[in-house]
């Protein structure tokens, strides 16, 4: 689309070069290069050329009346649409390369402000009678990279959907002030928009300073915490220790013992020094407690009753 508003402007400076020229000094020759300029083929925008002096001579009060409207029409091929044309008395006529240019330009301007873009509102808006004519038109300005848009007969109404517009209508002197007056609205609210976002983020940064300091501090009475609790687990620990050493140590739950050689058996399974033997030598020979934890049994007159041993001696 900036491509087409680029050859506009190349396509319209011959005509801003004989404007400025020498030779632009009668009314007659300026009109007919308002004329040769809104018949090119080329030429969508008129800015440039309705600023030149020459062209706005034509406002002078001494102007014949016969060519004080190519003033007009240069401004309503400028800005202007067919129905400005059709409502301002005491125009030139137009040729039918004009007539195209003037109702394509229009089009512009409805795909703007015309919503939505129905057939009967386009043939109404550009003096069309026939659907086909119309859809001819929106053709000629798709093919000709003024619009994008899509024709759909189909739909009730039928309508014409447009999707992008080039850039190629002038702004009008007059529309200035109320555009400055949108333009200065829409400012300030973006800088509303932009303060409460500001203040937005200044919030969430306050709250996840706050959120990261009560973390740390959970951290630090955690780790505070634990190792607490580890400290009392080791003295712990050692005191559980120190019990089962005592008593593993004998304490008052020692455990029993059975000690005695095997060699103190012959081969029929009595001891080798029989009745004979010595009751103290046969005492350091074989020591042996009968029944587990005899010695954490309770007696009647002490602590634990003993056992007897018995004295096993050879078969006679």
């Amino acid at each position: 689309m900036d491509q087409i508003h680029t050859r506009a402007l190349e396509a319209l400076q011959p005509f801003v070069h004989l404007a400025n020229s020498n030779s632009a000094t009668s009314p007659r020759f300026t009109t007919n290069l308002i004329t040769n300029a809104t018949s090119s083929p080329n030429t969508y925008v008129f800015a440039e050329l309705l600023e030149t002096p020459a062209i706005q001579a034509l406002r002078a009060p001494d102007t014949p009346d016969e060519y004080k409207g190519y003033l007009t029409l240069l401004e309503i091929f400028a800005w202007g649409t067919w129905q400005d044309y059709q409502a301002t008395p005491n125009l030139p006529p137009l040729n039918e390369t004009q007539t195209l240019k003037l109702r394509l330009l229009s089009l512009l301007t409805l795909s703007t402000t015309l919503k939505p873009l129905t057939y009967n509102s386009l043939m109404s808006a550009l003096s069309i009678t026939a659907p086909l004519d119309l859809e001819s038109l929106v053709t000629k300005a798709i093919y000709s990279s003024l619009i994008t848009a899509r024709l759909s007969p189909a739909t009730n109404p039928p309508t014409v959907n447009v999707t992008a517009v080039a850039p190629l209508r002038d702004v009008k002197p007059q529309s200035l002030g109320p555009m400055v007056s949108i333009l200065t609205q829409w400012e300030t609210r973006c800088g509303d928009v932009i303060g409460d976002i500001e203040a937005e983020i200044a919030r969430i940064r306050t709250q996840s300073v706050r959120r990261r300091a009560e973390e740390y501090e959970r951290n630090v009475l955690f780790e505070k915490a634990l190792a607490g609790w580890g400290a009392e687990s080791g003295e712990g620990g050692k005191k559980t220790a120190g019990w089962q050493g005592r008593d593993r140590g004998g304490g008052l739950g020692g455990g029993n013992k059975r000690e005695f050689s095997a060699d103190d058996f012959d081969d029929d399974g009595y001891w080798e020094h029989g009745l004979e033997g010595d009751m103290q030598g046969l005492g350091s020979r074989m020591d042996v407690d009968d029944g587990a934890g005899s010695s954490s049994r309770l007696g009647a007159g002490g602590l634990g009753a003993r056992h007897p041993k018995r004295v096993l001696g050879k078969k006679s």
